[in-house]
């Protein structure tokens, strides 16, 4: 009998460990594993097939929309932010005239760093929105999921004039 048991437990182990593996969409943590769905893993770019619901595939769109102008007012404010410490860190110059020294200062890069920082404050609300509208897309994606699979199966008791019977509708 303890044989028989233990033997039984050591096969039902394997049942309850690799049934863990769910259908719900996730976040991957880089760009080449970036949605994961079940066993599948997606990238960024091939959104379109991870989401089948149109209202998250339009929060997707939001957020991919939000995230390429946040990289390019980021891109911008960062060359800006750079150009402009550069340009205030080599603003003296030495310049020889006829054998004279003449120490010659040119316009720092002041407003330069400042138009930059201008700009990368301008992209971070998009980066935040496009964050917000990818979380939502996956929430949405995976209620609409949940919501078909109860949908689709269903278990009835029919009761007729002569029986009784069970149906399984999927």
């Amino acid at each position: 009998m303890k044989k028989l048991l233990f033997s039984l437990i050591l096969s039902i182990i394997p049942l309850i460990s690799f049934a863990q593996n769910s259908d719900s969409l996730t976040l991957g943590k880089s760009n080449r594993e970036f949605f994961i769905k079940g066993d599948q893993k997606f990238k960024f770019s091939e959104y379109k097939k991870v989401f089948t619901n149109t209202e998250a595939l339009n929060y997707m769109k939001k957020a991919n929309t939000n995230s390429t102008v946040s990289q390019i007012f980021g891109a911008i404010g960062g060359g800006l932010i750079g150009y402009g410490l550069v340009k205030e860190v080599t603003r003296n110059k030495t310049v020889y005239y006829n054998g004279v020294t003449i120490k010659k200062k040119e316009s720092g890069g002041w407003g330069l760093i400042g138009l930059g920082l201008g700009a990368v404050g301008i992209g971070i609300p998009f980066a935040v929105s496009s964050g917000k509208n990818l979380k939502k897309a996956v929430k949405t994606q995976n209620e609409a999921d949940s919501n078909e699979s109860t949908k689709i199966t269903s278990y009835r008791l029919d009761i007729g004039g002569n029986g009784v019977g069970l149906s399984y509708n999927f």
